[in-house]
């Protein structure tokens, strides 16, 4: 007896042993835990405006992306209504960059495509509404995911459905539920098999912290002891919080969905506290088993499963019993399998993941649940996703072009701000496979001739969009003996055209020889101010377009022109808080003035009437006719590539259309690029009216030999911008008359000769040259200079290439890497915005680079 006493205290001295060190496993592994969270990615909040242009449509592809539901009336935040025109938006809360705005419901109306009548929840007039940003999927994904609730923030309903699902014996038990276990006993015997369990939310807990899934009694003992030391430390809904949080509840490829806060947005895309009751259930049915319950793959499982729940709730008076009926007759409504990807928009992505890498280390955007708000538009993205699948496939079937043998590439970017508002790097743009957009290093074709007029037109004593160039065969023999004869498309020459009309029709034969005029050193400084980072070839077919740059780099060239000169540093990324929206870092506009306004504006002008009446007139028949479009088409050698890069005053947009394997497409610029890029502007908003000129520009008549036609003395003749430097010469025709001119042309005239020329208009006062600016304009040409000696130091010197000379000329059939030093820039202090939360500029990461 004695002896049996002792093995007793001994076995309780030793069980007393083993949960003091099960104790303190427990309490160091839950203490200290933080979740390994990646970060999250949004896109730009919609920011509704009195007067803005927006379409129904575009809004609602706002409102889709958003996951907001259209309703009769509005009952909860991410809801929307409309009568007619007029629309009432539910706002949900949501942590921006610079701060919290709580839910609140707008009214606005949209009559016309224009925004009106913006009033607050109590009628107030608003000048601008932000709307929540679209959550967009998150980096470097793998592993394990969560999105982690408060137990403030968990819904009743599924507080409690839990609780009535998997443990109703949870607020009374101490971890371990005797009655719940003789509960589940009973009923596996009736039903002949293991159909309930007897763990307690506790006991599953532990299981899921601290133990594999195998079954077996030892696991049992320890779960039983842990759950029993965890109700002991730790209060009821900080343990109904951990499980919320800690359950799996799904599987996408290497990413594990843990928590019913993820769950939430990876099945419904809608925050957690939006789920309505049918949607509740589901979840918690997963519960039980997601990979069994997986409502994409057995979706008559998952909605027999969803409907026991939807039971239990009626029978513990959660839900009433119309709305049992009513939730059990619902379809299981959860989003598509794309819609539900960790990474939709792959392009995009990609590039963004660029712009973090000197800030930010691979772990610490793998693991600590960073913020990251960017520019995507999801509008757009939707908008331009849809044109390049759609027309792609067209295309193939019109021309009778091999079934998904074309692909493409667009970049679609804001004119002043540089933000990528959508990107697109494959004809299936969720494919995270080759991304063309930023890696496909195609020959542009005639996109790079703006660059040789923007040289002449910055020459305004020399050149002007009147000037006359000939557009006739021009031989160009190297040393070694090679000839280079470009050609027009059906081999015919026009003769002397002006300047801005050998653009507009693409003619490169005028091209050729204004760029010979020009030099090739002059036309390779244009590009690079224009921010080309490529490799320029020193052979005169450069004019032409035997350069390769990406779709992302063209959009960068583009935005230049279309922003007046001023060349804007594109970016996808706007700031990064912590998990929790504190300690913003900004990411602020970089930008430089390398083109002046003046020559740009003349281009612009040479661009639109690309579209007016040169290679791109096609797309002005879908197009609004008072937006000012520009742009270009290019087509490359055996019709390989056909590109399209436009803008209107507010956005740029680049296409590439053409196949991996480098063979022909049949397509010029303007029979495929040019599609899409129509069906992209032609949806979008737009600012109509003519661009205003800038300081320096003035309008003058000229007649077609580019000679001024005084109003006064004559009519007709054609209406165009010029530089108040350049002087014109006057149509004899316009001269006027004057009886004593006989007398000044015998005697001679003592007065200024210049009067006969064409009259500059008055500048506007202040109008001349900025010291300040002229002295880093010369400081940026000494950069200039001095890169591009480094870059003949890198090339070997020569006058001309053999390969692009022939084999890549590229052969119009339509028509048609540096960095340059920025100017000095004052780092933005640390700074606290309106909200309080900490906003500082952001700076690279200075420790070694870690990624893989």
């Amino acid at each position: 007896m004695v002896r049996l006493g002792l093995l007793a205290l001994v076995g309780a001295l030793a069980l007393v042993a083993y949960m003091v060190y099960l104790d303190v496993q427990l309490r160091e592994r839950l203490d200290s835990r933080q979740y390994q969270l990646p970060a999250r990615v949004y896109a730009r909040p919609l920011v509704l405006r009195e007067g803005m242009v927006m379409r129904p449509d575009e809004l609602e592809a706002e409102f889709s992306a958003l996951n907001y539901r259209a309703r009769q009336t509005l009952t909860e935040p991410g809801q929307w209504t409309r009568a007619g025109m007029d629309y009432r938006v539910w706002r949900r809360d949501f942590v921006h960059a610079d701060g919290r705005e709580p839910a609140e419901v707008v009214s606005f109306r949209l009559r016309n495509d224009e925004l009106s009548n913006l009033r607050g929840e109590n009628g107030e007039a608003l000048r601008e509404f932000r709307l929540d940003a679209a959550p967009i999927g998150t980096l470097l994904g793998g592993g394990d995911d969560r999105n982690p609730v408060r137990f403030a923030d968990i819904p009743p309903l599924l507080a409690n459905t839990l609780i009535a699902v998997e443990d109703q014996d949870f607020l009374h038990h101490f971890g371990v539920s005797p009655r719940g276990i003789a509960r589940a006993m009973v009923a596996n015997l009736r039903a002949g098999g293991v159909v309930q369990g007897g763990s307690t939310i506790t006991q599953q807990l532990v299981k899921n912290i601290f133990f594999d899934h195998k079954p077996s009694l030892w696991r049992k003992f320890n779960e039983a002891l842990m759950a029993v030391l965890m109700e002991l430390h730790y209060d009821k809904p900080y343990i109904l919080q951990e499980y919320i949080n800690e359950v799996w509840l799904g599987q996408q490829g290497s990413r594990a969905i843990y928590g019913f806060g993820l769950a939430s947005e990876f099945y419904f895309q809608k925050p957690l506290d939006t789920l309505e009751p049918h949607e509740i259930a589901l979840l918690v049915g997963l519960a039980k088993g997601a990979s069994y319950y997986n409502p994409w793959r057995n979706p008559e499982r998952a909605l027999e499963r969803r409907n026991v729940v939807l039971d239990v709730m009626q029978e513990q008076q959660l839900i009433s019993a119309e709305q049992h009926d009513r939730y059990r007759a619902m379809p299981l409504g959860v989003a598509s399998v794309a819609g539900a990807a960790q990474n939709p928009y792959p392009a995009f992505t990609e590039r963004l993941l660029q712009e973090l890498r000197p800030y930010y280390s691979y772990e610490e955007l793998r693991t600590a649940g960073l913020r990251i708000y960017t520019s995507l538009a999801p509008s757009v993205q939707k908008l331009v996703e849809d044109a390049v699948s759609s027309r792609a496939e067209q295309l193939e079937k019109d021309r009778g072009i091999q079934a998904d043998s074309l692909q493409a590439a667009t970049v679609v970017v804001d004119n002043e701000t540089g933000n990528v508002l959508a990107m697109v790097g494959d004809r299936r743009p969720s494919y995270p496979g080759f991304n063309r957009a930023l890696e496909a290093r195609r020959q542009v074709g005639s996109l790079i001739k703006p660059a040789v007029f923007l040289t002449a037109l910055e020459r305004p004593h020399q050149y002007n969009l009147a000037t006359l160039i000939e557009d006739a065969p021009i031989r160009v023999e190297a040393p070694d003996g090679q000839v280079w004869m470009p050609s027009n498309f059906g081999n015919e020459s026009h003769g002397p055209t002006p300047l801005y009309l050998a653009l507009a029709k693409s003619y490169n034969q005028a091209t050729a020889r204004l760029g010979l005029e020009l030099g090739i050193e002059n036309v390779r400084q244009t590009i690079r101010r224009l921010g080309v980072q490529a490799d320029l070839p020193r052979v005169p077919s450069l004019f032409l377009g035997a350069v390769e740059l990406t779709p992302f780099e063209v959009a960068g060239m583009y935005q230049t022109f279309a922003n007046g000169g001023e060349d804007v540093e594109l970016r996808t990324l706007l700031a990064v808080s912590d998990a929790d929206g504190g300690q913003v870092q900004a990411f602020r506009r970089k930008a430089d003035r390398n083109v002046d306004a003046v020559p740009a504006f003349l281009l612009r002008y040479g661009l639109e009437e690309v579209m007016r009446e040169g290679t791109g007139k096609s797309a002005m028949r879908s197009l609004p006719g008072s937006v000012a479009f520009a742009g270009k088409t290019g087509t490359t050698n055996d019709y390989r590539d056909s590109w399209f890069a436009g803008f209107s005053p507010d956005v740029t947009a680049v296409v590439w259309l053409g196949r991996d394997d480098n063979d022909r497409t049949s397509l010029t610029g303007a029979t495929g690029a040019l599609t899409i890029w129509t069906d992209i502007m032609r949806k979008l908003p737009h600012r109509h009216g003519r661009v205003a000129a800038p300081r320096g520009v003035e309008y003058k008549t000229v007649n077609d030999r580019g000679e001024y036609m005084d109003p006064r003395y004559c009519e007709g003749g054609r209406n165009m911008p010029f530089s108040y430097e350049t002087r014109l010469e006057p149509a004899p025709e316009c001269a006027g008359r004057d009886r004593f001119r006989w007398f000044r042309d015998f005697f001679g005239d003592d007065r200024d000769q210049s009067e006969e020329a064409a009259p500059v208009e008055e500048m506007t006062p202040g109008w001349g040259v900025d010291p300040r600016e002229q002295q880093r304009q010369e400081e940026r040409e000494r950069q200039l200079q001095e890169q591009l000696r480094r870059d003949d130091e890198a090339q070997q010197p020569r006058e001309f290439e053999q390969a692009p000379l022939f084999e890549e000329e590229p052969q119009q059939f339509e028509e048609e890497p540096l960095q340059l030093p920025r100017g000095e820039e004052r780092p933005l202090p640390q700074q606290e915005d309106d909200t309080g939360v900490p906003v500082e500029e952001a700076e690279p990461w200075s420790e070694e680079d870690q990624w893989p």
